[in-house]
């Protein structure tokens, strides 16, 4: 994120150090400054503001500001309660890590909900009811989460492909089909091995669907369409991967509830009667898990 490179400032000079600082410091007041004034007041050249921009992969200072204060905006909303790196201590007992952890995941989801457009949503949806094999990718743990959306997607008819070798990824990439979908998830967005297989599958033909953090990364600038995660985590301090695992089930559930929404009926009657057919001896004598017996045939 462009707040976490500023304040790291590896590799800067004395005058980019400055700039910096200056706009750590400014934060929401940047929207009425231009690059001129900016300048002046570090006595250096409007060009020299423009340049250090463009060192952060941005096209000018415009450009840079306006996903700057972006990502203000994104980080002094939600998470109120809990550090979402260390959202328990040492000192806490069982209960309080249990509420604690119960708070990171509904503060989690609303955050997720948050970052989540409507237009991307629908885009993703579109694609992957579209498609005829959708392929998800993840080298962490998120790819075994993925294989719930794998179960639902199978029970309304929908193959999805879950994968997390990259070698194998690469291969279905660079086989891909313009029906056919990618799904990429990297919380950095700059996994060597996700951007391959990105980069490999649009060259095959394939749309590619990044769930990735917030802010630029290469993925999501790879991508034809992004949703973000929830981005309130380190990359290795922290005390577990609560947040994306918590974001990428949310947002493939909602991928999976939109496609069979759109076509309700048929799917729901479908998934209920392959279902049946399948786990014939399931049953229970809870009245609140007992189903009621379809008669049709």
């Amino acid at each position: 994120m462009i707040v976490e490179q500023l304040k790291e400032q590896e590799g800067f000079s004395p005058i980019e150090r400055s700039i910096a600082q200056y706009f750590l410091e400014a934060g929401e007041a940047l929207r009425e400054q231009s690059a001129r004034s900016i300048a002046t007041r570090l006595y250096t050249a409007p060009s020299t503001v423009s340049r250090f921009c463009k060192r952060l992969g941005y096209d000018g200072y415009s450009d840079f500001r306006e996903d700057y204060l972006n990502e203000l905006r994104y980080l002094s909303s939600s998470f109120t309660n809990i550090d979402a790196n260390q959202p328990f201590k040492k000192s806490d007992d069982e209960r309080t890590i249990a509420a604690k952890i119960g708070a990171l995941y509904r503060e989690t989801v609303d955050d997720t909900l948050q970052l989540t457009e409507g237009g991307a949503l629908e885009e993703a949806v579109d694609l992957v009811a579209g498609a005829r094999n959708v392929f998800v990718y993840s080298a962490g743990p998120q790819s075994y989460l993925a294989e719930d959306f794998v179960d639902k997607m199978a029970r309304i008819g929908r193959r999805v492909i879950v994968t997390y070798k990259s070698d194998t990824s690469y291969f279905f990439s660079a086989g891909g089909q313009p029906d056919e979908v990618f799904i990429v998830l990297s919380y950095s967005g700059e996994t060597s091995g996700a951007l391959r297989i990105a980069e490999r599958a649009k060259e095959a033909g394939s749309p590619v669907i990044a769930l990735t953090s917030f802010g630029r990364n290469s993925l999501s600038q790879m991508a034809d369409i992004t949703l973000h995660v929830s981005t309130r985590e380190k990359l290795v301090e922290k005390l577990g991967c609560f947040g994306m695992s918590i974001s990428t089930m949310l947002l493939l559930d909602i991928i999976y509830s939109c496609v069979l929404a759109r076509d309700y009926d048929r799917n729901v009657i479908n998934r209920v009667q392959q279902t049946r057919r399948y786990e014939v001896f399931r049953d229970s004598d809870n009245p609140i898990l007992r189903d009621k017996r379809d008669t049709r045939k």
